[in-house]
């Protein structure tokens, strides 16, 4: 009987975890104020701002919208609906976006995509906090634990948490998303992440303030599938099979 009840507790301890996503798209680097960005590289994210301009039929019908890409990865495109373009190229989304309007307007028509706004860029700080990048007062946001590129970046007023997880090149496949917390001086607040970027729950979309610390912690076990958990199961119950010889 003894041997059922420890059995059992090693099974509760080590029940699987998997990731909370299926995979994070392999977002472009940081890049600095200036530099160039090449539209067949750059993969668009949350807070990237795109253009699409639509000119239908013969009285030349011309509709132009903007938008800003959610923290869900889409936008709404009126008359067609959401389209999700996270991870996507310029080239790609344009082709992407260019089928679904197809579906819709039957008509002739001319349609032109492209980046506006890229999402505001991350500044590596290391060897450049003297350099002039930045004018009048600088203040930060540090972003650490399961995201792809943990550190400080530069203050941006108005933006929320969404916004630099996306900065930090998004969560790990081992990030515990749910149980994020931003500390803000002498309070701890705790942020569902995983509702707020892959359900859309922008109500709980935190704004961020100068010196916040964004932490995105780790599951305790995590299983990257579940040949890794039955093997891990293996294991205990050889180790568990030796101590009660």
């Amino acid at each position: 009987m003894k041997r059922f009840i420890v059995f059992g507790l090693i099974l509760s301890l080590v029940s699987p975890v998997f990731s909370q996503i299926d995979a994070v798209p392999n977002l472009d680097d940081g890049y600095l104020v200036g530099d160039n960005i090449d539209e067949s590289v750059y993969k668009l994210a949350p807070g990237d701002g795109v253009e699409a301009n639509l000119i239908v039929g013969e009285n030349d019908l011309s509709l132009n919208y903007r938008f800003n890409i959610g923290p869900d990865g889409k936008i709404f495109f009126p008359k067609v609906g959401e389209i999700l373009l996270l991870g996507k190229t310029i080239p790609d989304a344009k082709q992407t976006i260019n089928e679904k309007i197809k579906s819709v307007y039957k008509e002739k028509y001319l349609f032109s995509f492209r980046l506006v706004q890229p999402r505001r860029v991350q500044i590596y700080l290391t060897g450049s906090e003297d350099k002039p990048l930045y004018v009048g007062e600088k203040k930060y946001v540090s972003v650490y634990g399961e995201v792809a590129r943990a550190g400080r970046f530069e203050y941006i007023p108005g933006r929320n948490f969404s916004d630099y997880i996306s900065y930090a090149g998004g969560p790990t496949q081992r990030a515990n998303l749910s149980s994020s917390t931003i500390t803000r001086k002498d309070k701890k607040f705790t942020v569902n992440g995983a509702g707020i970027i892959f359900n859309g729950n922008l109500k709980d979309d935190m704004a961020i303030e100068p010196g916040d610390v964004i932490n995105v912690p780790a599951q305790f076990f995590y299983f990257t599938d579940f040949g890794s958990f039955s093997a891990m199961i293996l294991t205990f119950v050889a180790l568990y099979s030796t101590f009660l010889k």
